[in-house]
């Protein structure tokens, strides 16, 4: 939000005597220090961390338990740098923090006791969770929620799990834009908004393995073997239920002939886009996103969007005329839900 509307919302707050003026003084006194002035104190903040970092490896040398001393001194000094104020001292906080948890990673995966990705991406689960619930602004908040969900998806190497993993994440996501509502006033917003957004990420991401032109089926051939062939449709499948469960959600008050019509419309939907499935979850991320009124995340993932289209008109495993058939069909079926769904609710307001 730029200074004017937050000005904006600031004084119609007031007028509705919902904030004091106090409070409103208060909190036009922290408002957030200009994007050159916080990106110039990240890139500060970052080369003195790395300073740091590399005066330690190279005096103490890089060892595992080196690493584990300096993951933890490094963690407990960002959990009191992230409560400082200012630009620079909370971006050294972020810096301290994704270093140590970089470590404590490099430590596990020294150990080598264990399958050589499995203990680190369960170290780096657990330490990213841990470090989230510690009271910090919104960036580290959504890096450690990253590093928690990419540990989380680095702990399975089955296609199955991984699908699962995948069409969970993004019905997770799609479930906390569509309630922003009912958690936005809570204390812990802040940190639910990170957990959202970081599920939307991985999960826009996540559909990649889906898609055939880039090697899916070849891929989920050397996983599963005998069983790759019911298994490539287990993602499509999710992601068409992800999808409906989201549209069944916006129309909750829409007459049952109109709803109806329109969940015949999404399975039609469904089925002329089964060679992208991620075009699927993205465009039930797109709805939930755009319900939630978030405008960083509805841009976002209109380009995820873009390149799931864009990855299915430049593909090489179907023809282009059977790809512009489904684009034709596609566009046109939206354009039938818009005029079926969207204008009688539009005449009804």
């Amino acid at each position: 939000m730029n200074r004017s509307w937050q000005q904006a919302l600031l004084d119609e707050l007031q007028q509705r005597r919902i904030l004091e003026q106090d409070e409103g003084m208060r909190l036009q006194a922290g408002q957030a220090a200009p994007w050159y002035m916080t990106a110039l104190s990240g890139f500060a903040a970052w080369f003195a961390a790395l300073m740091l970092l590399a005066a330690w490896v190279m005096s103490l040398g890089s060892g595992p338990l080196p690493n584990l001393f300096a993951g933890v001194l490094l963690l407990l000094t960002a959990i009191g740098l992230l409560r400082g104020s200012g630009a620079f001292v909370p971006q050294l906080g972020l810096a301290f923090s994704m270093l140590g948890q970089a470590l404590l990673v490099f430590f596990s995966a020294e150990l080598q006791q264990m399958d050589f990705l499995r203990l680190p991406a369960l170290v780096a689960l657990l330490v990213a969770i841990g470090m989230l619930l510690v009271p910090a602004g919104s960036g580290h908040r959504f890096v450690c929620a990253l590093a928690a969900m990419l540990g989380l998806v680095l702990l399975f190497d089955s296609y199955f799990l991984l699908s699962i993993q995948a069409v969970v994440l993004a019905a997770l996501a799609v479930w906390l834009w569509l309630r922003r509502a009912h958690w936005a006033h809570l204390p812990q917003a802040g940190m639910i908004r990170a957990v959202a957004g970081a599920a939307t990420l991985v999960a826009m991401a996540s559909g990649i393995i889906g898609q055939p032109s880039m090697g899916g089926l070849r891929w989920i051939l050397a996983l599963e073997g005998d069983n790759a062939g019911w298994l490539a449709w287990l993602y499509p499948l999710g992601a068409t239920l992800v999808l409906l469960a989201t549209l069944v959600w916006l129309t909750s008050a829409v007459q049952w002939p109109v709803r109806l019509g329109a969940l015949a419309g999404v399975l039609v939907l469904a089925a002329l886009s089964s060679p992208a499935p991620g075009l699927l979850i993205a465009a039930a991320l797109w709805l939930a996103v755009f319900h939630a009124c978030d405008r960083l995340w509805s841009v976002l993932v209109g380009v995820g969007v873009a390149f799931y289209l864009s990855d299915l008109y430049y593909s090489l495993h179907i023809t282009l005329l059977v790809k512009s058939i489904l684009l034709v069909a596609s566009g046109l079926l939206l354009l039938a839900l818009r005029q079926w769904l969207v204008m009688p609710l539009r005449r009804a307001e």
